[in-house]
């Protein structure tokens, strides 16, 4: 729909250029003139007028001193936030666009004097009645809001002259809009109307694309003023007859509807000069369509036509032709009489050959004739003095005629998919040829006549048969792009370095098993793709590539990841995926180095896990890891603020890819080729990462079936569940150890848990605190009580002292193990609750005391079935 689009449908920007439309306050960029640093001051102040008038407009104040604010506020002497559109409206204009509103303020439908009004981009809902009372409006913008429905006040604007409403959510018009008796221009555009049931005598353009509508009033025929009229994208069967009676239609367009043939009433709209009827179900176009003579644009591709007919030699005013993507075999030899053709489309059809008379068309500026079935190019086309642009890709040619050489003003050519065997001669002398392409053909060597397209820009030259990189290429002083990529090039010619202005170079899937240090002076080089060669290390000159941005070496033959690639701190993209190369086991730590990284891809390698450095990549928004052997994340991946893809996923695969039957699968391994176990407790730090997969994960926590989803909501709150759950595990079993560790071992234990000389000293040493003596007479109150109603005698006395010695004893035991717990935790604060308890759990084992060991670990695994 881009040659369809109609100019309507963006109707701000036309107004923009038609009333000089406003200008939106910007901050300045580096390097304004000094003109422009003043503008851009004026927009400031302009800025905060705009926001003393929103507040304005949002207060109740009197109402004499709102309207001296308003008129303030809209006066361009005083810094007017708008630029506004024209003369006769800079005193009346209202421009609101891109605030984000959702009502509009009343205040705003008292000042009688506004013409121009424009509330584009917002999220308004309705319009208020009190619309009505601006008499004097001439232009209402309210495209892109959530507008269901107009209200009928809008009839009392007798003055209006242009309506957008376009990109809302209307389902019917008010039948009140057939008194806007002067408007000229309705914009409705991409709402939910399903029938327009008036007619607006005065109207001269309509705009009704991307609506419901099935066909059009017979009322419309009163509408004798309309020259515009778009009805595209809508769910029309059969073409309006009511359109053929529009006199002075100048321009029509019924693209993307469900027509099948066109009405021989069609001759009447004899004004008609552009006409589009692209991507419908037509299956031929009546003679009546070839009386229109002062058609100067025809689109009808996208159909079922097999037949152009003869009469179309009577479009002497023919300009513009696209007839792409239907199923004619031939085109009448007719068509060449309509000798104003610049621009011919025939591309996506059957031809198999061009009309005999071509010639005649000494006009044509644009030949498009790309996958037909030509195998052959008249030598006609070197009457084509003015051609700029020829597109010949996708047929079967196997030669470009000498006599091309006579289009001296192509700057396209399109030459692709093709079976050319030989570089075209006739192209050397085109020399202002920018673009050419040419992959996809049999080309085994370039001619050193190439040298002579100096102005020569882009070139693709993939998928041929090069052998050997040309130092003829190497004379092309302003090519931009080269792509050679699917050849047999082994080697670069010393002479490369002459590319001075080279941007993109793509040698991807060659025979290179060095790398070509000679790339290595392109000092403008951003892109480089080497992957699917058989490269083994890569020098270190290439950190010589200092504008380089990507760079492409995957499914190459590296022994190790080539830590010289970590000196291109300009990096922004790199891929060293290993899908059908060496298995990569290790990313270095100096990968940090590459500061600009935002997307990294070291997917299908055997890579068992991703350096703690990682994190210092602060810009990276994209990690693409599957396919390796990762069993855990560094905690640094969730310092990565800017991560908005993380792929960790794998596939299962058997050991044995010939195995068919599900009994033999049952008998084989099946593994994953990631095995995270687990996902960092603190990935709610990656807020803008929103593209997930774990798939192919054995996970335990979250568990698998949380990440199926590939939503980041669940696996957070399954996080911070597993997260409280675990701390609140560490703390019992620190409440166990503390209950279990003998007094004898007290010391041992304060050792392995690496506490320092002087804590376990003063642990040692400590004596009962307030809290724990308060503890222990409550143990003893009741003892006590019995006390003094009993006999005493040595026996309660004896028993009442082992009664103190014990829960004394126990009590300050337990406060000092967990006083040393606590020293423990507070000098390893950066593992997770999990991790404190597996290491726990090793100490315990270290200190010998197996029962307590057993204990803890079964608390560990009945909380873990819990999760389950």
């Amino acid at each position: 729909m881009t040659e369809n689009s109609s100019k309507g449908d963006l109707p701000e920007k036309r107004y923009e250029c038609e009333f000089s439309a406003e200008m939106d306050a910007a901050t300045v960029p580096q390097g304004v003139s000094e003109t422009d640093g003043r503008k851009y001051e004026l927009l400031t102040s302009a800025e905060k007028k705009t926001e003393e008038l929103n507040r304005i407009l949002a207060e109740d104040v009197d109402e004499s001193a709102r309207a001296d604010i308003l008129a303030s506020s809209l006066d361009p002497e005083n810094g007017s936030p708008y630029r506004l559109p024209e003369k006769k409206y800079r005193d009346s204009t209202l421009t609101l666009n891109n605030k984000g509103l959702r009502d509009i303020s009343l205040l705003t439908f008292q000042n009688q004097n506004l013409k121009y009004l424009n509330f584009c981009n917002n999220e308004i809902k309705s319009l208020h009645s009190n619309i009505g009372n601006l008499i004097n409006l001439e232009v209402l913008l309210v495209e892109k809001n959530k507008l269901t429905s107009l209200p009928p006040e809008l009839s009392l604007l007798h003055k209006l002259t242009i309506l957008n409403v376009s990109h809302n959510q209307l389902s019917c018009l008010p039948k009140e809009l057939s008194k806007l008796v002067n408007i000229k221009e309705l914009f409705l555009n991409h709402n939910n109307i399903a029938e327009f049931p008036f007619a607006l005598e005065s109207l001269g353009t309509l705009e009704l694309a991307g609506n419901k509508l099935q066909t059009l009033p017979d009322t419309m025929a009163d509408m004798r003023n309309l020259k515009v009229l778009n009805i595209d994208s809508n769910q029309i069967l059969i073409f309006p007859k009511v359109v053929c009676y529009l006199p002075n239609l100048v321009k029509l367009s019924i693209c993307e509807n469900l027509i099948q043939s066109l009405p021989k009433d069609i001759k009447e709209l004899q004004k008609l000069q552009e006409f589009s009827i692209s991507s419908n179900k037509l299956i031929f176009l009546p003679v009546q369509l070839f009386q229109l003579t002062k058609l100067r644009e025809l689109r009808v591709d996208d159909n079922k036509l097999e037949f152009l007919s003869d009469k179309v030699e009577n479009l002497k005013e023919l300009r513009f032709l696209n007839l792409a993507k239907n199923l004619f075999k031939n085109i009448t030899d007719n068509l060449c009489n309509c000798t104003m053709l610049k621009h011919l489309i025939l591309h996506d059809n059957q031809l198999t050959q061009l009309p005999a008379n071509i010639h005649k068309l000494k006009h044509l500026k644009e030949f498009s004739v790309s996958r037909n079935q030509l195998d052959s190019l008249d030598e006609q086309i070197s009457y084509f003095k003015d051609l700029s642009i020829i597109d010949l890709s996708g047929n079967a040619l196997t030669y470009v005629p000498v006599e091309f050489k006579n289009c001296m003003w192509v700057t396209k050519a399109d030459l692709s998919n093709n079976k050319i065997s030989q570089f075209p001669h006739a192209l050397c002398a085109l020399f202002n040829l920018k673009h050419l392409n040419l992959s996809g053909n049999c080309i085994s060597e370039i001619i050193p006549g190439i040298v002579y397209i100096k102005n020569l820009e882009y070139l693709h030259l993939n998928k041929n048969k090069l052998s050997s990189f040309s130092a003829s290429l190497c004379s092309l002083e302003k090519l931009i792009y080269l792509d050679v990529s699917e050849n047999e090039i082994s080697s670069m010619p010393a002479m490369v370095s002459e590319m001075k202005a080279l941007q993109v170079l793509l040698l991807h899937c060659n025979k290179f098993d060095l790398f070509p240090a000679e790339l290595c002076s392109l000092k403008s080089l951003q892109i480089l793709n080497l992957a699917n060669n058989q490269i083994k290390s890569i020098p270190l000159q290439i950190s010589n590539l200092e504008a380089i941005k990507e760079l492409n070496v995957s499914n190459n033959q590296f022994a190790a990841f080539p830590s010289e690639i970590c000196h291109l701190s300009s990096l922004e993209k790199l891929s060293v995926c290993q899908m059908s190369g060496l298995k990569l086991t290790q990313l270095p730590d100096e990968i940090s180095k590459l500061v600009c990284l935002r997307e990294l891809d070291i997917s299908h390698n055997a890579l068992k896990e991703i350096p703690d450095g990682i994190g210092e990549l602060e810009r990276l928004a994209h990690l693409i890891a599957n396919n390796n052997d990762i069993s855990q994340l560094p905690k640094s991946i969730t310092f990565l603020r800017n991560l908005q893809q993380l792929d960790l996923s794998g596939k299962y695969q058997t050991l044995d890819p010939l195995v068919k039957s599900k009994h033999e699968l049952s008998f084989l391994c099946i593994f994953p080729e990631n095995c995270l176990l687990s996902l960092p407790a603190d990935l709610h730090n990656l807020r803008l990462l929103t593209d997930i997969n774990f798939d192919g994960n054995a996970l335990f926590e979250p568990l698998r079936e949380v990440c199926k989803g590939k939503q980041l909501h669940p696996i957070l709150c399954y996080l911070e569940s597993a997260r409280e759950r675990d701390e609140k595990l560490l703390q019992e079993i620190m409440e166990v150890i503390a209950d279990n560790i003998p007094s004898e071992n007290f010391k041992f234990f304060c050792q392995k848990l690496q506490l320092r000389r002087a804590d376990i000293k003063s642990l040692e040493e400590s004596r009962l605190d307030t809290n724990s003596c308060n503890r222990i007479l409550l143990i003893l109150f009741p003892n006590f009580l019995s006390f003094l109603f009993c006999e005493i005698n040595n026996v309660l006395i004896m028993k009442l002292m082992c009664i103190f010695v014990k829960y004394g004893r126990t009590d300050q035991l337990q406060e000092k193990i967990i006083t040393a717990l606590n020293i423990w935790r507070g000098e390893n604060q950066a593992l997770t609750s999990a991790e404190m308890i597996d290491k726990l759990i090793r100490i315990l084992v270290m200190t010998g005391m197996h029962y307590l060991t057993n204990k803890v670990t079964a608390l560990k695994l009945y909380s873990q079935i819990i999760k389950l």
